[in-house]
């Protein structure tokens, strides 16, 4: 239970610095608000449940890291990279973003919900051989 509420906060800390960054680039109306905060959260909870939890589980299990740090960069940018990816062919293809811009919105966004998502694993595994350093 608590690492599913660690999803949710990860996936609603990425969408809040998603938003904040619309806010910084552009000028926002309702209507982007209302596609892009489901849109955000929806797509920040399933790269929790499909992505980060599984793939920081196994590097617990599999690899036996010991650093917490580890689990962070791993969360943000390693697990993230087929996302990435996919922004990137995304708008070369021009067809779902509209722009560099929207672009490292989502990016920024993603990273967030990584890290907040490696933090809040570390927390839940503090005390089962995970050492906070």
């Amino acid at each position: 239970m608590r690492l599913f509420l660690v999803a949710l906060a990860s996936s609603l800390i990425g969408t809040i610095i998603g938003v904040g960054a619309l806010f910084l680039t552009e000028d926002v109306g309702a209507a982007d608000l209302s596609g892009l905060i489901p849109v955000m959260f929806i797509a920040a909870v399933l790269m929790c449940a499909l992505c980060y939890a599984p793939g920081l589980f196994w590097l617990k299990k599999r690899m036996a890291w010991e650093s917490a740090p580890a689990f962070l960069l791993t969360s943000a940018f390693v697990l993230n990279a087929p996302v990435f990816l996919f922004f990137i062919f995304a708008m070369s293809a021009g067809k779902f973003f509209s722009g560099l811009s929207e672009v490292l919105l989502f990016t920024a966004a993603f990273v967030a919900a990584g890290l907040a998502f490696g933090g809040g694993f570390v927390w839940y595994n503090r005390g089962r051989g995970l050492a906070a350093s």
